[in-house]
């Protein structure tokens, strides 16, 4: 039986030597089966002398060609079934070269299928941090290990521990699929991106997940991923958001102007997104859809009825910034009413809002300050000149906005208990017991957690600052006169001010009605100590205005 196998395999074989460049693409498009894990698999020594295909071809050395070897294994793939249906005579090192060549495509498959499960684990994570409302996922890789956190409600908390390659290979899992990827500072160690639905990532109810990638020290790395919920674009109420009665007023008299710049300020994470959004859902909604909003986002964040977003696609060569401008020039020969943009970040782009607001058109867009009143110098510092700035037909709607975490009612507790667990310290205690003139015991701090809750949160709530501004504030600020612009905006309209309200006393009205917890405001606004110092007209009217509300 073996002879006659082995004159059969001897009738078709080739004559001339064939090397590894030389080879036919049966050979190359075939799959190995005398590889590792294959259905002939030989030894190692034998892999310089033979190698066999699933298609019938078989490759040996001329010297091995009437081995006992090689007939041993040819009769081994013909008790298996398999037909051989041509020999070819090849060198050693060709032989060698189909090995490697089938270990290298090997790999790549391996890799392939490790990256499919890396998403997998990936999508998984984005799955469980959205069930929890979390706003952000952190992942830190260490030299010894890498960490997941979440953030909920404002507080970070661990999701899970994993390997250092493990936590690598989910961050290269991540940035496989992103899109609008791009560095902004020039290094490439420093990269954003989005995970969009395309990228079969996101759960239901999660529109987007943009990413931000920083290099740490000791080959170590921080990923953050910045989650964006779909939202209804029926939700219209301020109210619901945090905004008090006096702000979602300022608020309403902004939409109705249809000329000037309106911006938004404050940290990442910050809720900004949500509001704008339903600033100009409820301007749509007020002026019965007969007005053009173009929305210029990169990516796009922004869920507007009827509102048109441009693309931002920058060219080779081309920077972020130019693009965008680009993209405004367009939108202005579309006849918009309003133009949204993403967020103002360098001089080009803050130059370009300023001539639009100048032209008569609308603007809305974000900005990075610490205030509200603070927006103004960050334009400042953007390089657009004072004399556009205190021009009252420009600048015409400052909002700055923090969140903080709401205390959940089943598990709140009492500052005396707070006091007595070493959650609250006396001094702070006193101070707010003697602001809000009110007993101990109805003022409230974070408790431990319980079933209707996580860690004694249930949401969280915007705490702001509204400014309309006027020609005597801004010929404040024109005149470098930060002092007694910042007096006029919070002194009482019965006195000839704005009546304005810092964000540090709209949180504490929050703590009086038990929303929100003193410890809390002190890490995320200001001491309380520089509220009785700095604001003490507000300070002697806060105890009435937080029973008023």
């Amino acid at each position: 039986m073996t002879d006659d196998f082995s004159n059969k395999a001897n009738t078709g074989s080739k004559q001339s030597i064939l090397s590894s460049e030389g080879l036919p693409s049966e050979i190359t498009s075939g799959i190995l089966i005398s590889g590792n894990g294959g259905r002939l698999e030989v030894s190692k020594r034998e892999r310089s002398r033979i190698a066999v295909f699933q298609n019938g071809y078989v490759v040996v050395t001329p010297e091995s060609r009437w081995s006992s070897e090689v007939k041993a294994i040819l009769d081994r793939a013909g008790r298996a079934e398999i037909a051989i249906h041509e020999i070819m005579e090849a060198d050693s090192k060709s032989i060698l070269a189909i090995y490697e060549r089938n270990s290298r495509n090997n790999n790549e498959t391996a890799s392939k299928l490790s990256g499919i499960e890396r998403q997998r684990e990936l999508r998984r994570i984005i799955a469980d941090a959205a069930r929890m409302n979390a706003s952000d996922i952190h992942f830190y890789v260490f030299p010894s290990f890498s960490e997941i956190k979440v953030r909920i409600h404002g507080r970070l908390r661990r999701l899970s521990i994993h390997s250092t390659e493990e936590g690598k290979a989910i961050i290269n899992a991540a940035f496989a699929v992103a899109t609008d990827q791009g560095s902004e500072t020039g290094s490439t160690s420093f990269l954003k991106g989005a995970l969009t639905r395309v990228s079969g990532l996101l759960p239901p109810g999660v529109d987007l997940v943009r990413l931000q990638y920083s290099p740490t020290t000791g080959h170590c790395a921080s990923l953050v991923m910045r989650i964006k919920y779909s939202n209804s674009k029926g939700e219209h109420d301020l109210k619901e958001l945090g905004f008090l009665a006096k702000q979602v007023s300022d608020i309403g008299l902004m939409r109705k102007r249809t000329s000037g710049l309106y911006l938004l300020a404050g940290k990442v994470s910050s809720g900004k997104t949500t509001t704008l959004q339903r600033i100009l859902n409820t301007m749509v909604r007020e002026k019965n859809h007969e007005i053009s909003i173009y929305s210029i986002e990169e990516p796009v964040e922004l869920d507007i009825n009827g509102a048109i977003h441009v693309g931002v696609y920058p060219k080779p060569h081309q920077t972020r910034s130019e693009a965008f401008i680009e993209a405004i020039k367009a939108t202005l020969r579309s006849d918009p009413n309003v133009v949204v943009l993403g967020e103002l970040r360098d001089r080009e782009l803050a130059g370009y809002a300023i001539e639009l607001a100048l032209t008569g058109h609308a603007l809305w867009t974000t900005v990075h300050a610490g205030s509200a009143l603070g927006i103004l110098d960050r334009l400042s510092d953007l390089g657009i000149e004072h004399w556009k700035l205190t021009e009252p037909s420009v600048v015409r709607g400052l909002i700055f906005q923090r969140l903080l975490g709401v205390l959940c009612p089943n598990c709140k507790i009492g500052l005396p208990q707070g006091c007595d667990e070493g959650r609250i310290t006396d001094f702070l205690l006193k101070e707010i017991t003697d602001l809000l003139d009110s007993h101990p015991g109805k003022i409230f701090i974070r408790g431990s957690g319980c079933g209707s809750c996580l860690h004694g949160l249930i949401g969280r709530t915007v705490v702001a600052e509204t400014i309309l501004p006027d020609l005597n504030l801004l010929q404040h600020y024109a005149s470098n006169n930060r002092v007694q612009m910042r007096e006029y905006w919070l002194s009482p309209v019965e006195k000839g001010g704005c009546g304005g309200k810092p964000i540090l006393h709209n949180a504490l009205i929050k703590v009086g009605k038990g929303i929100c917890d003193i410890n809390e405001v002190e890490e995320e606004i200001d001491l309380i100590q520089s509220y009785k110092s700095e604001y003490p007209y507000h300070a002697s009217i806060l105890a009435r205005e937080w029973r008023n509300h």
